[in-house]
């Protein structure tokens, strides 16, 4: 049974990039190490001791270190997988809530612009009343509001 095109597209893509992010980059970095041993081995017999010391004890406290941190980058990487999935269950529910809130918000708009309208038509109605309720008023100064105004 040979598989399917889209298949055999996806194989062929995944090995272009495991050589391209996997096996080229260790393939350089043996050459680069390998170029390194022979630059060391074209040096003076006291040099070539002082750098393969220097380089022992690089190797000596970095690799512990790294073997160390591997188990902490295991759980930031593990900790971001579980941050993910809790994302994504937790999109559903936050868009329910989203319409629920705009549904809210559109009835309270709606009720608070008929309230608005009531308020308008009554002012109105009751405009002439206004003008009656003002007889009693005490008249105001010109001079006393000018005073004022200028503020």
């Amino acid at each position: 049974m040979t598989p399917s095109p889209a298949k055999q597209e996806y194989i062929r893509e995944f090995r272009r990039e495991t050589l391209l992010y996997m096996i080229v980059p260790l393939l350089v970095t043996v050459f680069i190490v390998l170029l390194g041993i022979v630059g060391v081995l074209l040096l003076q017999r006291q040099l070539q001791v002082s750098l393969l010391a220097d380089w022992i004890v690089t190797v000596m406290v970095f690799c512990p270190s790294l073997i160390c941190s591997t188990v902490i980058c295991i759980g930031l990487i593990v900790g971001i997988f579980l941050m993910s999935r809790a994302n994504r269950a937790a999109v559903k529910p936050l868009q329910k809530m989203n319409e629920l809130t705009q549904s809210v918000a559109d009835r309270a708009t709606k009720a608070a612009d008929s309230v608005n309208n009531a308020t308008v038509n009554a002012a109105s109605r009751f405009a002439f009343l206004d003008s009656l309720l003002n007889i009693f008023e005490l008249p105001a100064d010109d001079k006393d509001t000018k005073e004022n105004h200028h503020d």
